[in-house]
């Protein structure tokens, strides 16, 4: 979690887009939750809530990039959960 929330911090730091960084560990994240058996629809919760914290603390300046961004590392995480 912990590399989890740098990652994230660094990517709301520049929201034009997943970083490759953070894409890789979001796969990682995924892949782990899904060999845990840990509900996606938890993963999802547990994601949303540490970004949430995590931008309200830096407080962005264009909320609808930030949440175009949000909703793309979602859709990679639910990717990663169910990759093969």
């Amino acid at each position: 979690m912990k590399e989890l929330r740098t990652a994230l911090t660094e990517q709301l730091k520049r929201p034009d887009g997943p970083t490759p960084e953070l894409t890789a560990l979001l796969e990682e994240v995924g892949r782990e939750a899904h060999e845990n058996d840990v509900p996606p629809e938890e993963l999802i919760v547990i994601f949303k809530e540490l970004w949430n914290s995590l931008a309200e603390s830096l407080r962005p300046q264009n909320a609808d990039q930030y949440e175009r961004v949000r909703q793309r590392l979602v859709t990679l995480c639910i990717q990663a959960y169910y990759a093969e």
